[in-house]
């Protein structure tokens, strides 16, 4: 049996018992950052030289988060002098360990703008995390110390109505909210261990988990914590088993996304929806719009999002469209400063690529199509050319019909749009058989500044079908 042969069947073997630490799971698991034979030997210059072409931009020269980006990312890229790492396989105040690391740089942070990184192969990969320990002291002072964890249950065997009954006893929707919305009652006003806003999770987006959405990634941070982010390890408040059976119902929260480029609009038959639970709307497939708060005027995030996504569905008819819209939002806010989104279009006459929202209005931007809605004045529609004149209510915005609904962290919003709308000058006309590109713009009223923008998408209706008489049927 070859060394690597061995050492797997050891892995497994040590599986069967009922706790194993951290690293053997991850070992047993197959997790490409394996302790294998094949790690190379040490090269500090090595890790320096991939470091600097890859890393310090955001992490900075001497890895303390000052990079020329940082201030534009929200998270903040991490200080690595200070040794504190937020998704380990530890106990909480012990540094990671090697494959720990290893598992960051090859993974990367989904909901945070540190990405994988294909293009180093592995034995570079193994380099950086040699420097990165270079650069705190925590790693020559303290060892790692892995934290023990039950064998995995398995979906089928979890226990996921004692998860629920634990998420409430170790109150978790205190933070995250009883949907896992982001919407618990100690929700704001949070900061981390650098003074800077936070939000916690939202535990239904598990696209956007940056300590990766898995089961077996859930109960790593329930058992290890979050350090320098406010989760504390709950290791001896739970067993290792009950962090299974909580980390698979955290799980079942997730909701899958439904990322699409182009929106589809059936053409039904009858009266367009007016309301959010119109049964109809089961027809109008959802397409995920991702949001990224706009940067201020010197480049940087001021604020934590608190709206990270919007759905759209839509429906039409031979005259009008009607969008149904959804987001989380962790407070319903009725009151100045509203809670407000925007449908954003590109106008009529409107040729060729129009900036990102994130950088409109630029010098020498087209006005756009706003289909604006707040809590107090309902859907409007009106072209503009800055923000606050899409906003502004003394706007001559022609009314639209809407409805709007919160429940528990979620707005879910209704309106409807003329496909010709003769009202307002150069506004949008939506022909059926054809694409006509639109984007969202949301505003949450207990974080007003942190405007949230998406990219282009189209939206297709469906052309008239032609009969065989020559008419034409919707």
């Amino acid at each position: 049996m070859s060394s690597l042969s061995h050492q797997h069947s050891q892995g497994v073997r040590r599986l069967s018992g009922p706790h194993v630490t951290a690293a053997a799971l991850l070992w047993g698991l197959g997790v490409p950052a394996a302790a294998a034979a094949d790690r190379p030997a040490p090269d500090l210059e090595a890790g320096r030289a991939a470091y600097q072409a890859s890393c310090a931009r955001c992490h900075g020269a001497a890895g303390q988060a000052d990079g020329p980006d940082a201030k534009r990312f929200y998270p903040r890229p991490r200080d690595l002098t200070r040794g504190v790492y937020k998704f380990r396989s530890t106990v909480s105040g012990t540094p990671p360990t090697d494959d720990d690391l290893f598992e960051t740089i090859a993974r990367g942070l989904p909901g945070s703008n540190m990405p994988d990184w294909p293009h180093l192969d592995e034995a570079t990969r193994w380099h950086v995390v040699e420097y990165l320990k270079s650069l705190a002291p925590i790693f020559q002072d303290t060892a790692a110390q892995p934290v023990e964890v039950a064998s995995d249950p398995g979906v089928h065997r979890a226990d996921v109505v004692k998860g629920r009954v634990l998420y409430e006893q170790m109150g978790c929707a205190a933070c995250h909210g009883g949907q896992g919305r982001a919407n618990g009652t100690s929700a704001a006003g949070l900061v981390d261990d650098w003074g800077m806003p936070m939000r916690p999770a939202n535990l239904t987006q598990g696209w956007n988990y940056r300590g990766w959405p898995k089961p077996r990634d859930i109960m790593l941070r329930l058992l290890t914590g979050i350090d320098g982010a406010g989760m504390p390890s709950y290791a001896g408040a739970i067993s290792p088993q009950d962090a299974w059976h909580l980390a698979y119902y955290v799980a079942s929260l997730q909701e899958p996304a439904a990322w699409h480029a182009i929106i589809d609009a059936p053409v039904v038959h009858g009266t367009l929806p007016t309301t959010p639970n119109d049964p109809q709307w089961v027809h109008a497939a959802p397409s995920d719009l991702r949001v990224r708060n706009a940067v201020d005027p010197d480049g940087a995030w001021a604020q934590p999002p608190t709206v990270t996504a919007v759905r759209v569905q839509a429906l039409a008819d031979h005259e009008a469209v009607a969008f149904r819209l959804t987001w989380d939002d962790p407070v319903e806010n009725r009151e100045d400063p509203a809670d407000r989104i925007a449908l954003v279009l590109q106008p009529e006459g409107v040729r060729g690529d129009v900036v990102s929202l994130q950088l409109w209005p630029a010098s020498g931007s087209p006005p756009l199509d706003f289909l604006r809605w707040s809590p107090a004045q309902g859907a409007r529609e009106v072209v503009a050319y800055d923000y606050d004149a899409a906003q502004d209510a003394a706007s001559r915005a022609v009314p639209l019909t809407s409805q709007g609904i919160y429940a528990d962290g979620r707005w879910t919003l209704v309106f409807q749009r003329p496909l010709v709308q003769p009202d307002v000058d150069a506004a949008r006309a939506i022909q059926p058989g054809t694409l006509t590109a639109l984007a969202v713009a949301v505003w949450e009223g207990s974080n007003p500044q942190a405007r949230a923008v998406s990219s282009w998408v189209e939206l297709a209706i469906e052309a008239p079908v032609a009969s065989s008489t020559g008419a034409h049927t919707a």
